[in-house]
């Protein structure tokens, strides 16, 4: 019987998968007490009951959401059972009044069309699903009907079920679920459970006589069974044994298997072999029928800053526990279902033994009071419509700025903000970067005079999320209080403290939906209050230094941005999500705020890969606004050249461009722009990228975005010259070009030499012999930024006092010694955000 359970419960898997939809924000809909590839485990009790705040979020499946799921269960069937509706059935047997064993060559197969569902939420919590299906039965050897045999009728008898043979075409099966509130049982105490209070074939919908055929047999003795009373006797087993099995199968789909967990929560046991991921998890002995309902969330542990940031910043640990799942009954109001979510985060220690586990390298900070904060049900996730619109929407969650504080509080407290960063970060971080805003640093180095720059975040207190809900302001405040950051330079072979930096940030924030994801916005980055400490070696005053720092940091809201990953809307049974113009949208509701994401189910469509080309021309640079003294008074300007293959000719084309993997542009139809971003500003060896997509549809984006780089630098080189055996040779060194270097010498005033990357030149004994000689070398960088420097030698000696260097040049413009603005903006990146993942390209020079 168990493959026809399984018939029933692949039948109903997506019909009941449907009705947790809204949890997919959380999980998916399929259970998920792990977060695959974030480095969080189940935990093997559960997240402390006492430490939950109730309501921290929202889930909505609206009125419109429901009907979209009825109008299309064929597709959502289809996508979930790849193998289409056609389905094995085992051996079974039935008596009515006589004894029939059913398929007892074990090949029949039954197959189903779904007709229609119906999804009614029902007070206070119950779901009720309606699902009228069209069935016939199967033989191995493909005809319509399946092979029977008769325990006492002499000889085997052929008997095909075939619901179309009826009055209707149908047979209804009613399924009554209800979303309740889990008690009695640790491991899942307090959270939300989706229970199967019955499911039976729907009265006046059930197997009619006409739908079963009896033949075959001695002489077609088997037709005589096709009387009334006999085949009534059998249709009623039949219906009694499938509503059975319809019960089973359904609960068991909704239990947690060793697969969904890697083992069964603790205080419960695996049902068969922990080998197997299918082995059902049950509750203890006492109820060993009632097995351990799947999570409606997420439930779990782990150490998010080895997984988050120690790409970047090795030794960062934050061993927390968290939850935001499914919790207390569902509420049935609007002809939509709510659910709301219990949440909590938690700092461990490093053997995730003790919770709350403070990190030694943040102060100890008193929580967030009240505990448990109180939100209230929200009325904006009982309606059917994004809040303070009259647009409808299939899906919505709202976030309360309580549990977003609270969670913030964790982070702070498990050391996730803990950051010290370097070249992992970005190999631009160096002395040659910070040299012309901190012009005595240099003196700092040796041997090198180029020399790496090391960081190390120290928080003083937790951030702060403030949820905007007027449509003018970011949807997102972010301030970070008192935040200490330490500059070390490597120096004597050991990195050295040269600053401490203390400052108040505020990060302003909105989230765009674009091409099925969610991606962080920077609208403004903020240093206010700021100070310098520990500046003892270095000359400038301290309140210059803070000055400075806070100027150029204020210039760069999308510099943060690079580092945080868009977020993937995830896909539902093979549906997209899609969020509507609006559906991230602040609101305030029932005396608390949200933020909250509102979105539609669409079906997935085959879309062609877009393949995008991209060009970089006539950089414009301004050397006075790249100076501290006059920063971005003029922005240095590039133009953007855009190409696309693949759409067809009748299909317009739309593009965005993005600098440094910062924020993406607003989609344009033009297919050459000027950009005057302020990351242009910065000396460095920038990144475009550009994508494009079929306007129209979000789902045709090009997935490998064109890329090219473009240099901006008008500092040049410093050179110097030497003495060697067989004549001089220069040493010269850039911040942005490093090795990439051309040079060129003349000797006394003559012709100089064809540009070469040989550094040096010979001297015959001639020329050595001369009473003096003026030997003269030119550097020049990849941006065309020329360094000169000289020696003369008198009878072949150097005679120091002729030596030169400092003539420098920078092509198209003189330009201050202070032009470079990139290493502060580089380094307040490196405090906040994620590691930058490093796109490999040809460098495209301008």
């Amino acid at each position: 019987m168990h493959r026809l359970a399984r018939f029933w419960g692949r039948t109903w898997k997506p019909v009941v998968a449907a009705s947790l939809i809204m949890l997919v924000f959380a999980c998916g809909g399929g259970g998920c007490s792990g977060c695959a590839g974030c480095g969080i485990s189940p935990i093997p009790g559960a997240f402390p009951v006492a430490n939950r705040i109730p309501n921290s979020a929202q889930v909505r499946l609206t009125s419109s959401g429901i009907s979209f799921v009825e109008a299309n269960i064929m597709p959502i069937v289809m996508r979930v059972l790849g193998g289409g509706l056609d389905f094995a059935v085992h051996r079974m047997t039935v008596s009515a009044g006589i004894s029939v064993t059913i398929c007892s060559d074990d090949h029949c197969s039954a197959h189903i069309d779904i007709e229609s569902v119906d999804i009614t939420p029902t007070v206070p919590n119950q779901i009720v699903i309606h699902m009228r299906v069209i069935l016939h039965s199967r033989h191995g050897a493909g005809t319509d009907i399946s092979t029977y045999t008769n325990g006492s009728w002499p000889g085997t008898c052929d008997i095909g079920l075939d619901t179309t043979a009826g009055s209707r075409d149908y047979v209804g099966v009613t399924a009554t679920l209800a979303l309740a509130n889990i008690t009695g049982h640790p491991a899942r105490d307090g959270y939300t459970q989706l229970v199967v209070q019955s499911v039976v074939l729907t009265p006046g919908e059930d197997v009619e006589s006409n739908d079963l055929t009896i033949s075959g047999g001695f002489l077609g003795s088997c037709g005589l069974l096709n009387l009334g009373f006999i085949k009534n006797l059998i249709i009623g087993q039949l219906a009694g044994q499938i509503s059975g099995l319809l019960n089973s199968a359904i609960g068991d789909n909704l239990c947690t298997r060793v697969g969904m967990t890697a083992q069964c929560p603790t205080g419960t046991f695996a049902d068969g072999p922990t080998t197997d991921p299918m082995t059902v998890c049950r509750y203890g002995p006492a109820h060993s029928d009632v097995c351990v309902p799947m999570l409606l969330g997420i439930d779990g542990r782990g150490d998010l800053g080895g997984s988050f940031l120690g790409g970047f910043s090795p030794g960062t640990h934050a061993p927390i526990q968290l939850v935001l799942a499914a919790g207390g009954d569902g509420i049935a109001a609007g002809g939509g279902m709510t659910v709301d979510m219990v949440g909590g985060f938690m700092s461990m220690d490093r053997m995730f033994t003790t919770s709350p586990g403070h990190n030694s390298c943040v102060p100890r900070i008193d929580p967030p009071t009240p505990f448990p904060p109180v939100i209230a049900q929200a009325a904006a996730f009982q309606a059917n419509t994004i809040p303070g619109t009259t647009t409808a929407a299939h899906l919505g969650i709202g976030i309360a700025e309580d549990y977003m504080n609270y969670a913030g509080y964790g982070m702070f407290d498990s050391g996730m903000l803990c950051i010290g960063t370097g070249t992992r970060l970005s190999q631009q971080l160096s002395t040659g970067l910070l040299s012309a805003l901190v012009r005595s640093l240099n003196a700092l180095t040796f041997p090198d005079t180029n020399a790496s720059v090391a960081i190390a975040v120290r928080p003083q207190l937790p951030p702060d999320f403030q949820v905007g809900t007027d449509p003018a302001s970011p949807l997102l405040t972010i301030t970070l209080p008192h935040a200490m950051i330490d500059f070390y330079v490597w120096s004597s072979e050991r990195y050295v403290r040269f600053m401490t930096y203390q400052t108040d940030l505020v990060i302003a924030m909105n989230l765009e939906a674009s091409a099925g994801m969610i991606t962080p916005m920077i609208v403004s980055v903020t240093p206010m209050h700021s100070t310098v400490t520990n500046s003892e070696l270095l000359s400038e005053s301290p309140a210059m230094l803070a000055s400075t720092l806070e100027t150029v940091i204020h210039s760069f809201a999308g510099m943060l941005t690079s580092g945080i990953s868009p977020i993937s809307l995830p896909a539902i049974m093979g549906f997209n999500l899609s969020i509507p113009p609006g559906g991230i949208v602040g609101v305030t509701s029932s005396g608390d705020d949200f933020l909250s994401i509102w979105a539609n189910l669409a079906l997935a469509h085959e879309t062609r890969a877009l393949d995008t080309t991209l060009e970089l021309s006539d950089l414009v640079l301004s050397p006075e606004s790249m100076q501290v003294e006059h920063w971005g008074e003029t922005p240095n300007t590039l133009w953007v050249h855009f190409a696309s293959q693949g759409a067809d000719a009748s299909e317009m084309v739309e593009y965005q461009y993005r600098v440094d993997q910062g924020p993406w542009s607003r989609w344009t139809r033009d297919q050459r722009v000027q950009i005057d971003d302020d990351v242009l500003l910065l000396q460095a060896v920038h990144q475009v990228e550009a994508r494009s997509r079929i306007v129209g549809h979000e789902t045709s984006v090009d997935a490998t975005p064109a890329l090219a780089t473009i240099i901006v630098d008008t500092l040049a080189p410093t050179v110097s010259l030497d003495r060697s055996p067989n004549g001089m040779v220069a040493t010269a060194d850039d911040i942005i070009s490093h090795g990439d270097l051309s040079y060129r010498f003349r000797i006394d005033h003559g012709a100089w030499s064809d540009w070469s990357t040989r550094d040096q030149v010979a001297l015959d004994a001639a020329a050595l012999a001369q009473d003096r000689l003026l030997v003269q070398v030119e550097a020049r960088d990849e941006a065309g930024n020329i360094g000169s420097a000289q020696q003369a030698l008198i009878r072949g000696i150097s005679n120091p006092a002729s030596a030169g260097g400092c003539g420098c040049r920078a092509t198209g413009a003189d330009r201050g010694h202070e032009g470079l603005g990139i290493a502060v903006s580089l380094l307040a990146l490196g405090l906040f955000v994620s590691r930058r993942r490093r796109l490999a390209s040809t460098k495209e020079r301008v």
